[in-house]
């Protein structure tokens, strides 16, 4: 088994890992990290490394970020006062010059660590900067490891397996040389373990955590009546709330077809989709064909979600596969019941039937149900959002990551590397 979050039945967000070795709290020298990512697109897992940094803030630590691509996010990692730097162009052929820059980064920066949320190229990059410098790598598990899901691969993910499969030999025998594997989820862990035939004690289970600004109060009525403006929803109840990248995998098109069965029962009720992705187009003339077509908003990118959330009902996941499922424990924290499809990595956080509707597949049919379920009962609604907050509140991610900062500091100890 991974190593437990808390003990008991229920998993809490408390790790204990006594085999941690750390520096003394009285050691004078920062531990510098520099944290690799695949690009600064807008992402989860950029979003947690961006959330990890702002929680391991202090003299003890300096951070930088380096990424194979560019992207929007890299300015607001700038504006944090994070020294970051494209390595690459997204393009293989730019691996070799990409890795000379990130070999002269490691050096100017003086790192300590390096640390991947193991997407293919950034581990792949870490761990041959990693051999080749001596500098330890600490890998976090973010997602279920794809040979897992059905094959073939679903629509938007095939080049991702593609990578990881002609990856595979590397990461196979590279792994085995990583001082430090933490994972999102016991269902990543699980995954990852029998995906690289690893025992399971290998992987620290981190779950990535609800920042502050998820338990913030309601918006106020003038503020909630501007944006409900601004999104095109008026009055229109329930509110259901859905972000993620816009892929088959994500199962977006399967909420169209829901709200169209919804017509009868909730002819008021709206549906938000929050991201962007290689579906747009489709999804665009989908929704424009649709005789629920003007009861959603497809809404791109936003970076207010948690505004969103405010003004939301209810979040609603179709997803077939989640690394954790940060987005409805978010919705947890702003008292929102959620809904969803029923994956391994919801075992830790979700109450079933108590925080959460679940069901068991990517259907419009059993989505819908699960709609009506919670919203045929406005007290139960109002009690699921009650008990998803409670159990949000053991997921801060201030406290979450203080688990990924000793895995750091212990991978960075003179003994480990």
């Amino acid at each position: 088994m991974p190593a437990r979050l808390g003990s008991g039945n229920r998993p809490t967000a408390t790790v204990s890992h006594a085999s941690m070795k750390v520096r003394s709290s009285d050691d004078p020298m920062p531990t510098r990290v520099l944290h690799l990512l695949p690009d600064f697109d807008v992402g989860g897992g950029q979003m947690v490394i961006m959330r990890t940094i702002d929680a391991l803030r202090g003299p003890e630590w300096e951070h930088s970020v380096a990424a194979f691509g560019d992207g929007p996010l890299l300015e607001l990692f700038r504006a944090e006062g994070i020294t970051c730097e494209v390595v690459g162009d997204r393009t293989m052929r730019s691996w070799p010059g990409a890795l000379v820059r990130l070999w002269r980064l490691l050096r100017r920066e003086r790192i300590d660590v390096m640390h991947s949320p193991n997407t293919p190229i950034d581990r792949t990059m870490a761990q041959i900067c990693g051999a080749a410098s001596g500098r330890p790598v600490v890998v976090w598990f973010m997602s279920i490891a794809i040979p897992l899901i059905d094959f073939p691969p679903p629509a938007g993910r095939r080049l991702a397996f593609l990578k990881r499969l002609a990856l595979y030999p590397f990461n196979y025998v590279s792994i085995r040389l990583v001082p430090g594997m933490a994972a999102t989820s016991h269902a990543v862990a699980e995954s990852f373990a029998e995906h690289l035939r690893l025992p399971q004690d290998r992987f620290v289970v981190i779950p990535p955590g609800v920042p502050d600004s998820a338990f913030a109060p309601a918006l106020d009525h003038q503020a909630a009546v501007a944006l409900r403006s601004e999104l095109g929803i008026g009055d229109g109840r329930p509110v259901l709330l859905n972000v993620g990248m816009l892929i088959p995998l994500k199962g977006q098109l399967q909420l169209i077809e829901m709200m169209e069965l919804l017509a009868d029962d909730l002819p008021t009720a709206r549906l938000l989709l929050v991201g962007d992705g290689p579906d747009r187009t489709a999804l665009e003339a989908r929704i424009a064909t649709s005789p629920a077509g003007d009861r959603i908003r497809l809404l791109g990118h936003r970076h207010d979600v948690p505004d969103l959330m405010r003004v939301a009902d209810a979040l609603i996941s179709a997803s077939l596969s989640e690394g954790f499922g940060l987005t409805m424990l978010e919705a947890m924290g702003a008292s929102l019941p959620t809904i969803g499809v029923r994956v391994p990595a919801f075992r830790d956080f979700v109450d079933e039937g108590v925080t959460s509707e679940l069901v068991d597949e990517q259907d419009a049919s059993q989505l819908a149900g699960a709609v009506r379920r919670v919203f045929s009962d406005p007290a139960r609604a109002s009690e699921m959002g009650e008990r998803g907050y409670e159990r949000a509140l053991e997921f801060r991610t201030s406290a979450c990551v203080q688990a990924l900062g000793a895995l750091l500091r212990s991978a960075s100890a003179p003994s480990a590397s």
